[in-house]
């Protein structure tokens, strides 16, 4: 049997929807009045809500007391330890394999909890304790909050799988934004370090003064969520169940934040770097074939790129781009490209001045600006707070035996340059910066 929340809210819904439907069909008949037999249906729907309305309260207050205090009997017998820990105890000396093993089924375990929960099959307290950091929210509310220590795994999958986020300048901080102050330099041929100039000084003669440009860059964390459905069937395997939703969720959050560090347009998401204030777009070459890239066009890729960025450099490159670089790296007779140019490596990575590529799904297709990317990720700056929020709930989809899992993320991020640099030589028409994109061949 349902537990009794989910009947009386379930009860308050159907209220709601009934009435709505009403109100509804009113509006599409030119917002005409109620007739008596409607008037009088609505009229009694908000009597019985207001009946309700109590109910559910003392409902509330009673969960909450059991919350609070959980040292009532279970039905299913369980351990009343609540601080006993979800899964099996972790062995001493654990092997990161091990220590894997034994999150996966903790988060396995505890949506089995949630499930006996809310179908009144009995209350585990490890769903209620404080310490965990676990919630204590009503189903229909979002459900029970995964504790930190079960859901930390989705956050370092992340970091360790994204093709991006492994790259990227993370740091986490305390609050809700964080303000840097960074130097604000455009131009390399007269000052440095937007405004820093050296001088050659004879003795006894005072050296002119100087100081730098400096600006303010503000982040706000953004929140990115993930959503996903299992059934009964799959809930009941706790081992399976926990692998399952940890690389269901670390794959759509990976997905959702490396796709807005590509494009994102800064506005409730983080700024991508195909806009940012930096880029640096370089032209086709003149009469050159639509949907291609050529040599040229990745030698002065190569060259915009700022000199100290080099070295921390990687080719991002959509799919269809791979069949371009592949002929690009094939020698041609006398004519042939020098190895250090584009080449495999004799593990099988493509190269190009050494540097690798990497195929994003991000990235625009062949022939598009944005296709093929040369960027050094280290100037992106992204900033999170917390790990991975997750909760679990059988609410939404109760009659159909599906149990809803969702997962927040608080992050936000932008290139930390505020503009290309023009160079200590070589003229303003040749900005360097550390994100260079080729322009569309169409």
């Amino acid at each position: 049997m349902p537990a009794r929340i989910l009947v009386l809210r379930q009860q308050e819904t159907d209220l709601k929807n009934e009435a709505r439907v009403i109100l509804d069909k009113a509006a599409a008949d030119g917002n005409r009045k109620l007739a008596a037999e409607e008037a009088g249906r609505c009229d009694a729907i908000e009597a019985s809500l207001n009946d309700l309305k109590p109910e559910i309260a003392r409902e509330l207050r009673f969960q909450d007391a059991e919350r609070h205090a959980p040292t009532g009997r279970l039905e299913t017998g369980a351990d009343l330890s609540a601080a006993r820990p979800w899964g099996p105890r972790l062995p001493e000396n654990a092997s990161a394999e091990t220590i894997t093993q034994v999150r996966q089924a903790g988060l396995g375990e505890f949506a089995i909890a949630v499930k006996n929960a809310m179908s009144g099959k009995g209350t585990d307290p490890r769903l209620f304790a404080a310490a965990t950091g676990m919630g204590t929210a009503i189903p229909s509310d979002g459900g029970f909050a995964v504790p930190q220590d079960v859901a930390a795994g989705i956050e370092r999958d992340m970091f360790a799988g994204g093709e991006l986020l492994s790259r990227v300048d993370a740091r986490t901080i305390t609050s809700d934004n964080m303000a840097y102050v960074v130097v604000d330099e455009t131009s390399r041929a007269t000052t440095r370090n937007g405004g820093v100039l050296g001088y050659w000084v004879d003795q006894g003669t005072a050296a002119t003064a100087s100081q730098p440009k400096l600006a303010r860059v503000e982040m706000k964390l953004r929140k990115v969520g993930a959503l996903g459905y299992m059934t009964d069937e799959l809930v009941s395997d706790a081992a399976a169940l926990g692998g399952e939703l940890e690389s269901m969720f670390a794959e759509e959050l990976i997905f959702q934040v490396e796709d807005a560090i590509t494009e994102g347009t800064g506005a409730a998401q983080p700024l991508g770097y195909t806009v940012a204030p930096c880029l640096v777009s370089v032209d086709k070459e003149t009469g050159q074939t639509a949907t291609t890239i050529n040599t040229a066009n990745l030698s002065k890729m190569w060259a915009r790129m700022a000199p100290r960025d080099k070295a921390n450099a990687v080719w991002l490159i959509n799919g269809d781009c791979g069949p371009q670089l592949d002929v690009l790296s094939i020698p041609a007779g006398t004519s042939a490209l020098e190895p250090r140019f584009v080449n495999y490596s004799p593990s099988g990575i493509l190269t190009i001045k050494g540097r690798p590529v990497v195929e994003v799904e991000y990235n625009a297709t062949l022939g598009t600006v944005g296709d093929i990317v040369l960027i050094n990720l280290k100037k992106y700056r992204l900033i999170r707070k917390g790990g991975v929020e997750q909760a679990s709930s059988m609410h939404v989809l109760f009659t159909a035996g599906q149990q809803t899992f969702r997962a927040f993320y608080r992050v936000d991020g932008q290139m930390m340059p505020r503009s290309a640099v023009t160079p200590f030589k070589g003229g303003s028409t040749k900005t360097l910066s550390p994100v260079i994109v080729l322009a569309t061949r169409a």
